[in-house]
């Protein structure tokens, strides 16, 4: 209780308990903010954590958007600094945020979008279906994150492509069995981190 009441006054910050780099400069940053998001950016590093253990992944989770501000364009805004210590400042192609739901990107981000963000957001696509279904037709869903990932990691989609077929596939196989049930599959529904107490009581 005590991280996650520091983490929401911090207003932003890295998840730890998600993080695979270390100390190290991540090959790839998650960032995320809302509540949908955020369940299918943790399930994204979950997996791949499991399927491309050697990649260097850092989880971001943003409570108050405005984190994402300068300082100088707003007072809860971070410093240049802090945030390309979060982001870090790599050039274009090397590192993308797959996960910020922004209409309107913040001072921050509209500054380094060029160089190394890739914002998405909800699309306004869907009818009535499923929740998880919902995500995927705006390709919020965990398994486009990984493919988000695998594409656009320097070197990674030459040695993932079967990675990634799969998570095609587990679109195809949501899709599918909710158009058949009329529900999500239980995979979705009762999803938690591996190794999580909820898990290992299942």
């Amino acid at each position: 209780m005590d991280e996650a009441v520091a983490h929401c006054t911090r207003g932003v910050g890295m998840w730890d308990w998600a993080c695979s780099d270390g100390e190290q400069e991540p090959d790839v940053v998650l960032g995320c903010a809302g509540d949908i998001p955020t369940l299918e950016s943790v399930a994204a590093v979950a997996i791949l954590r499991e399927r491309l253990p050697e990649l260097k992944v850092r989880l971001v989770n943003v409570v108050d958007l405005m984190r994402l501000e300068p300082d100088t364009e707003h007072p809860h805004g971070l410093p240049d600094a802090e945030f390309d210590a979060l982001f870090t400042t790599r050039p274009a192609g090397d590192l993308r945020l797959p996960r910020l739901p922004l209409a309107d990107s913040p001072s921050h981000l509209s500054a380094h979008q060029p160089r190394n963000f890739h914002v998405r957001g909800y699309k306004e696509e869907g009818t009535t279906t499923t929740p998880f279904d919902m995500v995927m037709l705006n390709d919020l869903d965990r398994f486009h994150l990984v493919m988000d990932v695998i594409d656009r990691v320097p070197g990674l989609a030459e040695h993932a492509a079967h990675i990634r077929q799969e998570m095609v596939d587990e679109r195809l196989r949501h899709r599918a069995y909710t158009r058949e049930h009329g529900q999500d599959p239980p995979d979705v529904t009762d999803w938690c981190w591996p190794g999580s107490n909820e898990a290992r009581s299942t």
